[in-house]
């Protein structure tokens, strides 16, 4: 956990930034099914950021340098149910706030002022402060404030030292448990046993994942989160992961590998391929340079292995501009990583495009999440791939467009073959790009070395 001056330090910048006063609002919990089952409760980021407030039904009104928290009274029956908690006064001492409050004495609080807010991802969050100040907020749809929202993203974008640590440290975690589940790879093992593997050595280091992991060896599914096959001879594996800290900040990497341990001559060009794009886009993340020139450089190496494979038959800068690489490389190279995976993505795309451009119209490229020139002390994702997805190859709109571009015979050898994404986290600094999550094996020989070094996993599946 982070210190209370930091969160303090925020506020005052915060302030700085914003000539009035400032309502911020963290979520609730949620329930599974029962009020008394709620889902894994997580702190809204921009709550969390400015107050290091991991509680729920919790708000913070900001007026010039006083910080007043709001948080719901305790039962008297709670320390029967879940232990001895601190109280307000403790509260306000560890958090560094002016005064914490019981939660009914914020209409009261409020009387007289027009704070600024936000919406956060809890509806019923959103109405009851609606409704206090008269107002609508809607999550995606009515942000907030325009003026604190843009205050939000400057601050948040720009990760300060104590972050760069903690996404570093997110990072080792998330390597450990990426070494791990690559040691445990064995044909005739299952995919949930290594998805359940992953998850547990994040939690014996004390993190959560940072969103739904990706195991499969249906690797051209992108967001594929189902784990249910057995792992076959010749099949590549795609791990997409990352652990989560208690602050919120967290890591996003992938790694394919062979499950039998050895890549065969298809796969490994196709894998040197995408390392080959991904240390080239890394190379870029510099400062002033703009994201979709990042991206661009991926694609181009992208496009021409697929000419070098006869995939795709004109020149690899024709097939970049016609966007017909994106059939084996459909998505953005990246986006902003911080306290959430996809960084600030809850304001839309206004952290990460200019207000006079949008997204391309263009298949693939229109999936990219970030078009600003980078600036030292942000913190973006790059991930190039290489994916077969037969619902691509196979949709009449991309034969009939790209009919004399792609060769699609040749295109229908390649299925079944899967995908391969590569992907790390990137610090953007004036020295060059900083790696946060360069001790994760990459290198081809290293991968094959590590991949079935440990023992099968001692897991007895049953199918009900």
């Amino acid at each position: 956990m982070l210190d209370a001056t930091v969160h303090a330090r925020r506020r005052s910048a915060l302030m700085r930034q914003v000539d009035a006063p400032v309502l911020l609002v963290g979520n609730g919990e949620r329930a599974r099914n029962l009020p008394s089952t709620p889902v894994p409760f997580r702190q809204d980021s921009t709550f969390l950021y400015f107050t290091g407030c991991e509680l729920p039904d919790a708000a913070a009104l900001l007026v010039g340098d006083q910080c007043q928290l709001f948080l719901p009274a305790p039962h008297e029956d709670d320390p029967l149910w879940h232990g001895p908690e601190p109280g307000f006064d403790e509260l306000r001492v560890h958090l560094g706030m002016s005064e914490v409050r019981d939660a009914s004495e914020l209409p009261t609080a409020l009387e007289g002022l027009t704070p600024k807010v936000l919406a956060v991802a809890d509806e019923a969050r959103n109405e009851l402060i609606g409704g206090l100040l008269g107002r609508s907020l809607r999550f995606g749809v009515d942000h907030g404030d325009l003026d604190l929202v843009d205050a939000v993203i400057a601050l948040r974008r720009v990760k300060e030292p104590e972050e760069i640590e903690l996404l570093r440290q997110a990072g080792r975690h998330t390597g450990a448990a990426f070494r791990a589940v690559m040691a445990a790879t064995h044909p005739g093992s299952h995919e949930r046993t290594l998805a359940a593997l992953f998850e547990a050595v994040l939690a014996a280091r004390g993190c959560t994942p940072g969103y739904g992991t990706i195991l499969s060896q249906r690797g051209e599914i992108l967001h594929n989160r189902d784990h249910g096959s057995i792992l076959e001879q010749g099949r590549l594996l795609l791990l997409d992961g990352g652990g989560e800290l208690t602050t919120g900040h967290g890591a996003d990497v992938t790694r394919t590998w062979p499950v039998g341990g050895q890549y065969s001559p298809r796969q490994l060009a196709a894998y040197q391929a995408v390392l080959e794009a991904e240390r080239e886009a890394i190379a870029r993340c510099l400062p002033g340079v703009r994201y979709r020139e990042v991206h661009d450089t991926a694609s181009l190496i992208i496009a021409r292995f697929l000419v070098d494979e006869g995939l795709v038959t004109t020149s690899p800068e024709a097939a970049v501009e016609t966007g017909a690489h994106a059939l084996f490389f459909p998505h953005g190279v990246g986006h902003l990583l911080g306290m959430d995976v996809h960084d600030l993505e809850n304001f839309g795309d206004r952290p990460a495009y200019p207000p006079d451009r949008r997204r391309s119209d263009q298949f693939g490229t229109a999936y990219l999440r970030l078009d600003l020139p980078l600036e030292p002390g942000w913190v973006v994702t790059v991930e190039p791939g290489f994916y077969v997805v037969p619902a691509i190859l196979g949709a009449p709109r991309f034969r009939e467009r790209f009919a004399g571009t792609v060769d699609f015979d040749r295109a229908a050898e390649w299925v079944g073959f899967g995908g391969i994404r590569i992907e790390d986290d990137v610090h953007v600094t004036r020295a060059g790009p900083d790696i946060l999550t360069a001790g994760i094996p990459s290198e081809p020989a290293e991968v094959e070395a590590l991949v079935g070094s440990g023992p099968v996993p001692e897991v007895t599946l049953h199918s009900g």
